[in-house]
């Protein structure tokens, strides 16, 4: 049998957020720390602020920061197929930035 380490598709077990979530909830992240580190969040205490925004995005995904954590760590287990979200996560993202210049 193959290890599912190695396979390019996966199906996460209960409890893991499925692919296409958490390429979702991956994007909104990386837009996020991505704004933080350019200082979007200027004078205000970025720890907060940043911690006041990841919980609106898990709360958005209907996700609890355990699950998203024990899926963080899931999905990167499988470095095949994370390579693949990896990648759809960086089209999300460019079609989230290219949306908002709409």
């Amino acid at each position: 049998v193959d290890d599912p380490r190695d396979l390019a598709t996966v199906n996460p077990p209960e409890g893991i957020m499925v692919r296409s979530e958490f390429v979702d909830l991956m994007a909104e992240i990386q837009i996020l720390e991505g704004a933080a580190k350019i200082r979007v969040f200027r004078n205000d205490d970025v720890k907060k602020r940043l911690g006041e925004a990841y919980f609106k995005i898990f709360e958005k995904h209907s996700v609890s920061s355990e699950e998203f954590d024990k899926s963080h760590t899931w999905w990167w287990e499988h470095p095949v197929a994370m390579k693949g979200v990896l990648l759809e996560i960086t089209e999300k993202i460019s079609q989230i930035e290219s949306e908002k210049k709409e």
